[in-house]
């Protein structure tokens, strides 16, 4: 019955009460299962557990604290009446610990969290709500919201621990992972499932709005996926990524079972699901569940790309039978879609001990560890020397590996269906062959196409056939007008690499109008009024960061901006404004209207007192290792003594039998999968845009997780890479509301306190590697994207990881490639070194020419010893320094970077990969110098 599911499953996730921190304690004047037990009492309309669904839940929470928790020997305790609470980080190694600032009578907060949850949250939902699955869904999606909404702890009580002697994990993770375990109960199965093709999807790209769209329906199809789970076995059943908070999935909980967690239309069109997915499941119903979650995905994607052609057909495609053939074959052999399902050995065995070993047994007999397997030191403490008898959640680490490598197998053994497309080929893609008709070859039929197109006003399409796409391409470029706008409210207009090239000199003309600069302001009224045809040529919201400065003008200047913000940057550029460029949006425009545009260009040009870039920069970021994170493999994963209460250490310090366990690197977990997908999900839904979209005047891709994909200025590429990178790890503090990067690792716990809100970070353990492309804005975007990827597996491969890559593709067919690892011991943060030149330069207290004269020496200094070296880099400082500067400063100047750079060649010098640390050193210096001018001069 379908009702047992939610009843079990609502059983298990109140089996223990919101405030349990505080309910343990060294004298309790409630025990946590009375008042558990009257949470139940209430969810089920006034009646106890029964004892199937008690038993169920009392089982699941065994296997789910064994799986999370070092089963203590008695005595081990750290109550917090007794001992300071302590937040410890689940992944990272010496990490310092997150202390909580509690109330002086923490028991009040107790009482008020119990009443909160009893009688404010829980009593109304149990009494008003059609169901118990809607309940159930209520529960773990709202219940720890409202607590934090509703009490002085705030954000913080969502991270309470589950157990404070091992304070890594919180109890509403644990309590989730509970209810998926009563459910998958007598025998609970994993199932790993994953889609494709990936990269190949994402990049076939020539506009940026195609690179979003493919990032986005690949997270999107990934969540259908889950969604069919989540709907029939709940939404904690899926291990990895977590759900909760998720965009999608909030967007489910609400249409379809209305709880109160709308996102927003700019939420929704973030990808930020990976294309790979944990699950777990009842053993007997798994197989089935994976068939019926693949057909979900492979019937919604067919329903996407259906609906967008049958549009297409009514509107402006010139479609027969010859173009629904190719459609229909192109569509159907799209998708691919790997899984593998590995039921948990030793069912039939009594719960304990004797699953536990069944599990160690069947390991032992596939993959016959080494006799120096860790795994089993470990076990031998944890199974033999703790108050409790292990089961299957001691060796969750064995069962998780099997069935990573039971998924691997299944992959390798990769679907093969043979297809022969004749014809022109996709210009996009370049794999499958451009749509056509039986009258009509594929230049014909698009250049057909997009003369309809600009009927309408559209010009989603080049004109005279210059792009003719495939099926899958063309889904790509029109879903999201023709279906994904009304069914999520996704709104199109992407900036194109133009607009985003021109966005600091965008920004520097809003803040004339909010200066109230007179001369700057008459100029942009005159070439505003001679680019009039030309506007709507960018859409609403292409630009954040730009839109919330214009929000703030009023009157003409607010006017003026607004007409600003919709007229794309490429006709901010002289180039542009020649007939032939301007005929695409401007059919009518004659050879004096295109002269005059340019000359009121030239002149706001002056006003401003420069010229806006031509490039921008496209950078990628990955986390370094995540495989190994995920596996728990990582040799800096935190050990069993770093995510213990120090109280409890010292305890356990003095045992002989636990002694030897503390300082090994703790074994994969729930709490660990948990932990590196709430930590990512926080990164990628708040900080990366944040940092990308609110700080500065960029556009992200994606943010799935781990890895990161936006455009951005060249003027601030530096700055947005390097707050990216320490965001990933932690390395960031918000003062004011402002965020900071803090680069000591001692003042680092791996948490970050923003406003009410405390959310886990991947800890300073962490590192990520970014590839950076600074490209001019017509160049081919295929091009750059091959170039970023590149870039990014430079920085991995030839710069050694936690490290950044910079590719700079000139127009003149000239290629500058550099990369430095983020941080270097005694020199600091490299990339405020970088930003400090670049800095110096724009403001010319040092000479445009100086990085060149470096460049010029380079062949002789790279030779030479260390301080000669830094005495020549100090002569050409001196000599090139500003002519504002005193004497003593140009001195100053001078001594501190030649000492810094001398010292950073030396550094760069140690990478395996780098031939002449000076020679790096001197191109990052032109890198410098191309930043400052905004490109080539």
């Amino acid at each position: 019955m379908v009702a047992d599911r939610w009843s079990r499953k609502i059983v298990a996730f109140l089996h223990d009460p919101p405030g349990k921190a505080f309910v343990l304690r060294s004298h309790p004047h409630t025990p946590h299962e009375e008042l558990a037990k009257a949470l139940q009492k209430i969810a089920l309309g006034g009646r106890l557990a029964s004892s199937e669904e008690d038993d169920r839940a009392t089982k699941a929470d065994h296997i789910a604290s064994a799986a999370d928790r070092v089963n203590f020997p008695s005595g081990a305790t750290a109550y917090w009446d007794q001992v300071p609470a302590f937040l410890t980080h689940p992944l990272a190694r010496d990490t310092s610990s997150y202390r909580l600032n509690l109330p002086a009578r923490p028991e009040q907060l107790d009482d008020k969290i119990q009443k909160e949850a009893a009688h404010t949250i829980l009593d109304p939902w149990a009494k008003n709500l059609r169901d118990l699955k809607s309940l159930y869904l209520h529960l773990w999606r709202l219940l720890y919201e409202e607590l934090a909404r509703k009490t002085s702890l705030g954000g913080k009580v969502r991270l309470l621990p589950a157990d404070t002697r091992q304070p890594d994990h919180p109890l509403e993770q644990h309590l989730s992972i509970t209810a998926a375990i009563a459910d998958a109960l007598p025998q609970p199965a994993f199932l790993v499932f994953s889609i494709g093709p990936v990269q190949g999807f994402i990049a076939a790209a020539r506009r940026t709005q195609d690179l979003w769209m493919g990032s986005w329906l690949l997270s999107y199809l990934s969540w259908t996926a889950m969604k069919h789970l989540a709907d029939n076995y709940g939404p904690d059943v899926i291990i990895y990524p977590s759900l909760r908070g998720q965009p999608l999935c909030d967007h489910w909980l609400s249409t379809a079972h209305r709880l109160p967690c709308q996102p927003s239309p700019k939420d929704l069109g973030r990808p930020t699901f990976p294309n790979k997915f944990v699950a777990l499941l009842p053993a007997g119903e798994s197989n089935q569940a994976a068939q019926k979650a693949e057909e979900a995905v492979r019937q919604e994607w067919k329903s996407l790309a259906n609906e967008v052609y049958q549009k297409l057909k009514e509107g402006f495609l010139s479609a027969d039978e010859e173009t629904d053939k190719l459609w229909d074959d192109q569509v159907k052999r799209h998708l691919e879609v790997y899984w593998a399902v590995l039921p948990w050995m030793g069912s039939e065995k009594p719960s304990g001990k004797g699953q536990a070993e069944a599990i160690i047994e069947a390991y032992r007999d596939l993959l016959r560890p080494s006799g120096n397997w860790r795994f089993e030191a470990i076990y031998r403490v944890l199974g033999e020397k703790g108050q409790y008898d292990p089961n299957w959640g001691t060796v969750w680490s064995l069962l998780y590996d099997l069935a990573d490598r039971a998924f691997g197998s299944r992959k390798n053994l990769r679907d093969f269906s043979p297809a022969e497309e004749t014809g022109e080929k996709c210009t996009i893609c370049g794999q499958r062959a451009a749509l056509r008709s039986q009258s009509l070859d594929a230049h014909a039929f698009w250049k057909e196409t997009a003369e309809r197109l600009r009927h309408q006003s559209r010009y989603e399409i080049k004109a005279e056939g210059k792009e003719r796409l495939c099926g899958v391409c063309t889904v790509k470029r029109f879903v999201q007008r023709e279906v994904l706008e009304e069914r999520f409210g996704l709104k199109g207009g992407f900036p194109s690499t133009s607009e985003i090239a021109t966005a600091a000199f965008k920004k520097r003309l809003l803040e004339a109008l909010r200066n109230s600069r007179d001369p700057i302001r008459e100029a942009l009224r005159d070439f505003l009024q001679k680019a009039k045809p030309l506007a709507n040529s960018v859409a609403s919201g292409a630009l954040p960061h730009l839109e919330s400065i214009a929000g703030k003008l009023t009157g003409e200047e607010r006017s003026l901006a607004q007409q600003l913000l919709q007229l794309d940057g490429e006709y901010l550029l002289t180039d542009t404004w020649t007939v032939e460029r301007l005929q695409e949006r401007w059919p009518q425009v004659t050879e004096k209207e295109a002269q005059e545009g340019r000359k009121a260009l030239v002149r706001l040009y002056e006003a401003v007192g420069e010229a806006p870039a031509r490039y921008y920069a496209l950078l990628y970021m990955d986390g370094d290792h995540m495989g190994r994170w995920l596996s728990g493999t990582h040799e800096k994963l935190a050990t069993f003594r770093d995510v213990l209460h120090p109280e409890v250490c010292k305890r356990l310090e003095n045992d002989a039998n636990w002694k030897g366990l503390l300082p090994l690197k703790r074994i994969i977990t729930p709490a660990i999968h948990t932990a590196i997908s709430q930590a990512l999900g926080q990164f990628a839904l708040r900080l990366v845009p944040h940092i990308v979209e609110e700080r500065y005047p960029g556009r992200l891709i994606y943010a799935g997780g781990d890895d990161v994909l936006a455009l951005i200025p060249l003027e601030y590429a530096l700055a947005v890479a390097q707050e990216l990178r320490w965001a990933f790890s932690g390395h960031i503090r918000f003062n004011n509301g402002e965020l900071e990067v803090i680069c000591s690792t001692d003042a680092v716990s791996g948490y970050v306190e923003w406003g009410k809100e405390l959310f886990l970070t991947m800890g300073p353990a962490a590192t990520a590697s970014a590839g950076m492309v600074f490209a001019h804005h017509l160049q081919p975007l295929d091009s750059v994207l091959q170039a970023v990827r590149r870039t990014e597996k430079a920085a991995k491969d030839r710069y050694g990881r936690n490290a950044l890559a910079v590719e700079v593709l000139k127009r003149s067919g000239e290629t500058l490639k550099v990369g430095t690892r983020w941080y270097e011991q005694g020199l600091g943060d490299v990339v405020d070194l970088l930003k400090d030149i670049v800095k110096r330069l724009r403001e010319k207290n040092i000479s445009a020419r100086w990085p060149y004269r470096v460049q010029a020496e380079m062949p002789i200094l790279e030779g030479l010893a260390r301080k000669a070296q830094k005495a020549e880099l100090r002569r050409l400082l001196r000599r090139q320094a500003g002519e504002h500067l005193s004497p003593k400063e140009k001195e100053l100047q001078a001594e501190d970077l030649s000492e810094k750079l001398v010292s950073w060649a030396a550094k760069l010098e140690a990478l395996p990969a780098v031939q002449s640390g000076f020679a790096e050193m001197a191109h990052w210096l032109s890198v410098c110098s191309f930043v400052t001018r905004g490109g080539e001069a």
